[in-house]
């Protein structure tokens, strides 16, 4: 029932007219040429992006979640758990196990914040550094090669449109309307 050339993450369903009560939406222009629509794609491409990480990280027995931890702490620096959290997109009580482990495994350290003893803040070990180091390149490689047969050009048309897609979507969680 897949159509050709679809994953197992990105099946659409061949239907052979409009189903009931979808008001011809199919052909509204937030719908490509497979009836998906950008929230489908974008999540589709991130876990393939996911797949294709993890073939990476798997070699240093890191699991895609902790990668967004280390790379975060690696860019932004040491930071307090909420801080972190937020930044992953995570609450922060769901952190704890991530953290834990990853403490165990040297990679990491959490502090206590002096001025707040039930804050703690979060950096990298130099064996976390270390292995973030050693695996971004690998990383970096496959998301380029998923840019292959797309110019210069095009990745900053496509760059441009991102952003002006959260910079729309940030407006309307703010309550703002989109021009």
């Amino acid at each position: 029932m897949n159509k050709s050339g679809s994953t197992a993450i990105d099946v659409v369903l061949d239907l052979p007219e409009p189903a009931c009560g979808s008001g011809g939406m199919e052909t509204h222009p937030v719908f490509d040429e497979r009836s998906r629509t950008v929230p489908w794609m974008t999540r589709t491409l991130h876990r393939l992006y996911d797949l294709q990480a993890q073939k990476v990280l798997g070699k240093e027995r890191i699991s895609i979640a902790h990668w967004y931890y280390l790379r975060v702490l690696a860019q932004g620096g040491e930071l307090n758990q909420l801080e972190l959290s937020k930044r992953i997109g995570i609450a922060s009580t769901t952190a704890v196990p991530a953290l834990d482990s990853m403490e165990r495994r040297g990679l990491l350290k959490r502090t206590r914040d002096p001025k707040d003893r039930r804050k703690y803040y979060v950096s990298l070990t130099d064996a976390g550094k270390c292995l973030v180091d050693q695996l971004l390149p690998d990383v970096l490689k496959m998301i380029d090669a998923s840019f292959d047969g797309v110019d210069e050009e095009e990745r900053l048309i496509f760059w441009k449109v991102l952003h002006q897609i959260e910079q729309n979507l940030m407006s309307m969680a703010n309550g703002d309307t989109v021009d």
